[in-house]
C-alpha cells in the first residue's frame, strides 16, 4: 500500500491526499486497501473516534474511489463534531478540477446548475439531475427535498477539451460529475456520466478534489487546504493542443 500524503496537520485534524482508485474508508468490515486504514496506521487514535458510520471513525466526508484529492480526518471526538457541523452548516467551500469534453465551449466561460437529486438506474448506482422545470411528478416526488449547486468555470480549452473548476458549498453522492455532464461538460474517464479517455492519455476519471476551505475546528479561523492537481489533467490538454487525438 502505498504511503499516506499529508496536506496539512494539527493536534485537531488532518487534511490527506488521497489517490485516485482508493476508497476512502471500508465498505464493509474487513475491507483493506482505503485511505482510513492508512490514516489509522499512522494516527492510532482517530480508530478510536465517533463517525458518520460505525465503520469509518474521524472521516468528516468522503469523495468518489475514482476522484483524487483533499479529504478532512478528525483527530479528536470535539473535532469531528465541529466539523461535520461546519459541513452540515454550509460553511466549507469545496473546489474541484475536471478534464471535460467541452465542444464548442470557450474560455473564461462560466456555466451553473442548481438541482436537486434522484435515483436513476440499475440499482441505483447512478443520480438524476432534477431541475425546477421537471415535468415527471413521478420523478420530482422522488428527489431530495435539499437543492444542489455547482458553479463551474473553464480555466483552460483546447479544441473540444477544457480544464474547468468547480465549486461546490453542500454535496451529495455523484453531484459534480452529473452536474458537469448535465452542464454540457462530461468528464473524461468517468464510466457513469462522462466520456471515454481519448488515446494517449493516463486512464483515470478525471476528476481532483483541488482545494477545501472551512473553519478550523478548534479556533474557528477560515482554513484552506490545496491538492497539487495530478500532471495528467494538464496533459491531457497538451495532446490535443499538439494535434494528438
Amino acid at each position: 500500500m502505498s504511503g499516506l500524503v499529508i496536506l496539512s496537520q494539527d493536534a485537531a485534524m488532518l487534511v490527506v491526499d488521497k489517490p485516485a482508485g482508493m476508497h476512502c474508508a471500508p465498505l464493509r468490515p474487513g475491507e483493506t486497501g482505503t485511505l482510513l486504514q492508512l490514516v489509522i496506521e499512522a494516527f492510532p487514535e482517530v480508530g478510536t473516534l465517533p463517525g458518520v458510520k460505525e465503520i469509518e471513525p474521524g472521516l468528516v466526508h468522503r469523495i468518489d474511489r475514482d476522484t483524487s484529492g483533499a479529504v478532512v480526518i478528525a483527530r479528536t471526538a470535539a473535532a469531528f463534531v465541529a466539523l461535520r457541523a461546519s459541513f452540515q452548516g454550509l460553511h466549507v467551500q469545496k473546489a474541484y478540477q475536471a478534464a471535460c469534453r467541452a465542444g464548442d465551449a470557450r474560455a473564461g466561460e462560466e456555466r451553473a446548475v442548481e438541482s436537486r437529486f434522484a435515483p436513476l438506474g440499475v440499482g441505483r448506482r447512478k443520480v438524476r439531475v432534477v431541475t425546477a422545470d421537471e415535468p415527471s411528478a413521478r420523478i420530482r416526488e422522488a428527489a431530495t427535498s435539499a437543492l444542489y449547486r455547482t458553479d463551474a468555470v473553464l480555466e483552460a480549452v483546447h479544441g473540444d477539451r477544457a480544464i474547468v473548476r468547480a465549486v461546490i458549498a453542500r454535496g451529495f453522492r455523484h453531484q459534480v460529475r452529473a452536474h458537469l455532464a448535465f452542464l454540457g461538460l462530461p468528464i473524461f474517464g468517468d464510466p457513469l456520466y462522462g466520456v471515454a479517455v481519448p488515446g494517449g492519455a493516463e486512464a483515470r476519471m478525471y476528476l481532483h478534489a483541488r482545494r477545501i476551505e472551512l473553519p478550523h475546528p478548534v479556533t474557528g479561523a477560515r482554513l484552506a487546504v490545496e491538492s497539487p492537481v495530478p500532471s495528467c489533467f494538464a496533459s491531457l490538454l497538451e495532446e490535443k493542443e499538439n494535434g494528438i487525438s
